[in-house]
């Protein structure tokens, strides 16, 4: 009876060892195969981590640029505007006579009737 009973626990605890190692095989897989997909979520995150940084980086570089030709612009524009408003002033200057005439007589030495002109020497102040 004795070496009944103990080939009945061999079998038992070789059953045993068989189920206990198809379980740690299975765990092994389970494992290996998390691993796995761990490591290719984790590429592709930095992938995308990467292209994100990129795009940013070059988003940023754009803006900048943007940014000093809008400041260029405004400057320009600004020119531009002191420019027409002393060009419509001119238009106004010339519809006025008496702009006009001064104008002559400071450029062209006309004179008006009656009036003698001068004219004096340069003098320097050497």
């Amino acid at each position: 009876m004795i070496s009944n009973q103990k080939s009945t626990i061999r079998e038992i605890d070789s059953a045993y060892k068989q189920q206990r190692e198809q379980e740690l095989a299975i765990q092994q897989k389970k494992r290996r195969g998390l691993m796995k997909r761990l490591t290719a979520i984790g590429i592709l995150g930095a992938l995308f981590a990467v292209i994100g940084g990129i795009l940013l980086f070059n988003q940023m570089v754009l803006t900048t640029e943007k940014n000093q030709e809008k400041a260029a612009l405004e400057l320009e524009l600004e020119q531009l505007k002191a420019e027409q408003q002393y060009l419509e002033q001119e238009i106004v200057n010339y519809n006025d006579l008496d702009y006009i005439a001064e104008i002559a007589r400071r450029d062209y030495f006309f004179t008006k009737k009656g009036e003698t002109l001068f004219t004096l020497p340069n003098t320097s102040s050497d």
